[in-house]
């Protein structure tokens, strides 16, 4: 009998602004994106990632962050450099899932990017090519060529 193989790598590309909801003058995590992430076992704090982003990086940086789950092979890997140009601050999020939660989380992250105002990008693989240059950490520090920035790669617990 073959193997299974399983598509469990994720590229997303959204607007930093669709990581959280608002109500009122208050903040708070998409409940889909926060609840495929609790489902992967990877923890983070959604809306502080997202005040260290506006309140904390010029544009013209940011690193890349990587959050691995303490429970399981699933990793979340962000880059939050903010390109001089982009005007709808995007970002771009690369997941590996653990095989045996993939059926909790392919919904919650496909609805999360369903329901986004920006959607750019949905990648499902075997192989993220994106992912893997992410997390290769002899690229790091990254030359980026529009104002001399060098990003970094920093790995969350």
């Amino acid at each position: 009998m073959p193997s299974i193989v399983y598509a469990n790598e994720f590229d997303i590309c959204v607007s930093m602004s669709d990581l959280v909801s608002w109500v009122g003058d208050e903040h708070s995590p998409n409940a889909d994106l926060e609840a495929a992430l609790i489902a992967s076992g990877i923890e983070l704090d959604i809306a502080k990632l997202y005040d260290h982003y506006f309140e904390d990086t010029s544009i013209g940086a940011g690193d890349v962050h990587v959050y691995s789950s303490a429970v399981s092979e699933s990793l979340l890997v962000i880059d939050l450099y903010r390109d001089l140009t982009d005007q709808l601050d995007l970002i771009t999020a690369s997941l590996r899932i653990d095989k045996t939660q993939l059926n909790l989380s392919i919904p919650l992250l496909r609805q999360f990017f369903d329901t986004a105002e920006c959607q750019v990008l949905f990648s499902q693989s075997t192989h993220s090519k994106r992912l893997h240059s992410l997390i290769d950490e002899s690229r790091y520090p990254l030359p980026i060529n529009e104002g001399g920035y060098r990003q970094q790669i920093i790995f969350r617990k």
